[in-house]
């Protein structure tokens, strides 16, 4: 069990130092603070691709790939890679005319969000099955040790409670107990 617990804090440890060098980044106008900063999506998607390709190697680097695992971890690599975004494809985004939706009445704009949502929920569910079928792949490539490891990351990491997700202070009870919810 300790053989398994210490790669995987290792890989924790190497994410968390990664997260907290770039939380100490300088604000990109002198004496300008950070609310106050111009939202460039080239640099943030720069720095997302940048922290994506840190945790991969992380992952690597933890599940000690041997070069005959090297194809299967490329594999899965560019299926968990994430996809390009198109200003369409967040709700607000400017990939709908505005102008359009403004003339069509509140029932037409329903079905038409209806069916975006949908579009975008089989796009989801295209890119689950993409990643689901690329981790298999490398699991299935691996040695008992190294799935061990690989078993072991998630519970470690915490889920999504583990990023700062429900039950974490976020939200109106946050996890704090009764006395969030004015019974105590």
């Amino acid at each position: 069990m300790f053989n398994v617990r210490l790669p995987a804090l290792a890989l924790i440890a190497a994410l968390a130092g990664a997260s907290a060098v770039q939380a100490q980044d300088a604000p990109s106008t002198p004496g300008a603070p950070a609310a106050h900063r111009a939202w460039d999506p080239a640099q943030f998607r720069a720095r997302m691709e940048a922290r994506h390709a840190e945790r991969l190697k992380a992952l690597h680097d933890v599940l000690a790939i041997r070069p005959d695992q090297e194809s299967a971890f490329q594999a899965f690599a560019s299926a968990v890679r994430p996809p390009e975004r198109t200003p369409g494809d967040h709700p607000g985004g400017k990939g709908g005319d505005h102008a359009q939706l403004a003339s069509l009445t509140t029932p037409e704009r329903l079905d038409h969000t209806a069916q975006r949502m949908q579009e975008r929920t089989q796009r989801r569910q295209a890119a689950f099955a993409r990643r689901a079928e690329a981790t298999k792949a490398l699991y299935s490539a691996l040695s008992p040790e190294q799935r061990r490891t690989m078993d072991a990351l998630p519970l470690l990491r915490g889920g999504h409670e583990g990023r700062g997700g429900w039950g974490k202070g976020r939200g109106r009870w946050g996890g704090h107990g009764m006395q969030d919810r004015g019974q105590g």
